[in-house]
């Protein structure tokens, strides 16, 4: 049970199109379980009917339609908050929420406490990683607007990492007194603690999942495991997919990686047995702006399990983790530093078995979901606070 403070909501309304099986989704309603604050649900599903979203996917023609097809939920929306009439004294937007924010501060009233979590900016991820819209074109030039309306809308932003309130600050002149730094953690339910202990095999797994993205650099795994083809115990597992995939397929087999399997998905509810499975996991590689500013999920999710991470040094891993510690870091978009760390924890059980352990115990001691709510309770309060 969490502490509550008298100013804490008993309730929140969890508003606007979100994908509801997302994994930050899961998060924020375990986190408000723990700590006992119903959650009231005005959803309109939109963004999780496309999993992959290509560059056809942002192209003009597709993005009308898309606004289009906003226009009409956001109606449906609007309907369904004036049926409830406000029905929590404070209201949650989360992953993908920038329009859902504008949409509600109309409904709601300037007053009105709204917490956004947006996890990531538009901008970031459409300009500065996929380059979707090059950075001094008309299209960039309205995402930023967007991000910069919908952050300053909110009563409060969520934001995953102190590195990304940084570049909030820094590049969309948000005040960081308006943000405050929640870092995601796991779903416990889908990845709980496991006994630590051996695989009951020869060879050494490595395993990396997640979407085909310039944040994941895949390039970067495909040739660190050209650099061990010298080690036929050493295996690769890559589970995913997404815009780079074929590229990164066409790779390997010029490349003629036998010891890489591709898998293009696997359900969220197995994820955990992969990772139980595999010796060493890796988590993003990327050289982008945005690649040094998160903390990847499957790096929570691993350490959760209790597994030997890799993933590149950034200032936001280096928040929670510690180097050769909880994690092993190589740098961005390196393979050679790459294939040597895997080459090291491959040869060397009792180090990933310690590494394992001390992750494992870094989220039972800093992200319980009895944690996390308290956390969450402090924001929403803050918020009720602000908007007063």
């Amino acid at each position: 049970m969490t502490s509550r403070g008298a100013s804490a909501p008993q309730s929140v309304c969890l508003f606007g199109t979100y994908n509801s099986q997302h994994t930050v989704t899961r998060i924020l309603r375990h986190a408000c379980a723990a700590a006992e604050i119903s959650v009231v649900e005005c959803h309109r599903p939109l963004w999780q009917h496309t999993r992959d979203k290509t560059r056809a996917y942002f192209s003009p023609t597709s993005l009308f339609r898309l606004a289009v097809r906003y226009l009409q939920i956001g109606a449906s929306l609007a309907r369904e908050w004036r049926r409830q009439r406000a029905p929590a004294p404070v209201a949650l937007v989360g992953f993908n929420g920038q329009l859902d924010v504008l949409l509600l501060r109309w409904l709601a009233g300037r007053r009105y406490p709204i917490v956004l979590a947006p996890l990531v900016t538009i901008t970031e991820t459409l300009v500065d990683d996929r380059r979707q819209f090059p950075p001094r074109s008309l299209r960039a030039t309205l995402v930023r607007q967007l991000d910069r309306l919908s952050l300053q809308s909110a009563t409060r932003v969520v934001i995953d990492t102190e590195a990304h309130r940084r570049y909030l600050h820094s590049q969309l002149a948000i005040d960081p007194e308006h943000t405050v730094t929640w870092y995601l953690g796991t779903d416990v339910a889908a990845f709980p603690s496991r006994p630590l202990g051996s695989r009951a095999r020869s060879d050494c797994r490595v395993l990396f999942y997640g979407q085909f993205l310039p944040l994941h650099g895949i390039e970067t795994i495909v040739r660190a495991a050209e650099r061990l083809r010298d080690q036929p115990r050493i295996t690769f597992r890559i589970i995913g997919a997404g815009p780079e995939r074929a590229a990164c397929l066409a790779l390997a087999r010029q490349l003629r990686l036998d010891s890489v399997e591709f898998i293009e998905w696997v359900r969220y509810e197995r994820l955990a047995d992969e990772l139980a499975d595999a010796d060493i996991v890796l988590g993003i590689f990327g050289t982008s702006a945005k690649a040094q500013m998160v903390i990847p999920n499957k790096v929570y999710q691993a350490a959760s399990v209790g597994c030997a991470i890799i993933s590149a040094d950034s200032p936001a891993i280096r928040e929670v983790f510690v180097d050769g510690e909880t994690i092993r870091l190589t740098p961005a978009g390196n393979a050679a530093a790459l294939a040597e760390a895997i080459r090291g924890l491959a040869a060397d059980q009792a180090q990933r078995e310690r590494m394992a352990r001390h992750a494992q115990t870094l989220m039972h001691d800093r992200f319980s979901p009895a944690q996390q709510g308290d956390r969450l309770v402090t924001v929403f309060a803050d918020a009720l606070a602000a908007a007063q």
